[in-house]
């Protein structure tokens, strides 16, 4: 059986660390061990929430009732639901590119991420879009660069640039490009917990 990978984060959303299921999912209480040598960071909340990788990993809030080295006792206080995982959200900042499906232009414009989601991006564009407009865009920040269609909700308010910022959702996404999409979002979470 595949390790169960964990993003504990604590009681306000912010990641802590990255951690590994060793006991049954669905026990009265669960073991984890924790990754990367950020026990104490873990260790200094009483309350932490579990969000698995992969939708087979059931979402937790749980509390710390023990710890050892890098191990810790969870006992779960509370389920999450799937959407815990959809709205887990990274600041981020790289620049890539989008080409029209369904909009009124052609070729190739540029863009700048503001933040990405399992679900969704927000981003900076070089130029006006319409909104439910889809458009593919080219992500650099999975194990390999991937190309996902994404569509326009909505223009969001941002006084920091001339650029429109837009809200966007991923769509007609396979189950592996939502696994590599959640793959770097977890990781770029840790990494920014550092």
């Amino acid at each position: 059986m595949a390790e169960r990978i964990y993003l504990i984060l604590d009681s306000k959303s912010t990641p802590l660390a990255n951690a590994v299921l060793e006991s049954p999912p669905n026990s009265e209480v669960l073991q984890i061990r924790i990754l990367g040598g950020k026990e104490d960071k873990v260790a200094e909340h009483r309350e932490i929430q579990l969000i698995g990788m992969d939708d087979s990993t059931p979402n937790r809030v749980g509390v710390i009732i023990r710890q050892r080295d890098d191990k810790m006792v969870i006992q779960p206080t509370a389920a999450l639901g799937p959407n815990a995982r959809e709205n887990l959200r990274i600041f981020t900042d790289f620049e890539s590119v989008m080409y029209p499906v369904t909009g009124r232009w052609k070729g190739q414009r540029t863009l700048k991420a503001k933040d990405l989601s399992c679900g969704g991006i927000a981003f900076w564009a070089d130029r006006a879009l319409e909104d439910r407009e889809i458009v593919e865009m080219v992500l650099p920040v999975t194990d390999a660069p991937l190309i996902v269609k994404t569509q326009i909700l909505r223009e969001l308010p941002d006084d920091t640039t001339e650029q429109p910022l837009y809200a966007s959702k991923f769509v007609d996404l396979i189950q592996d490009e939502e696994a590599l999409i959640r793959k770097a979002v977890f990781s770029i979470q840790i990494d920014s917990a550092d």
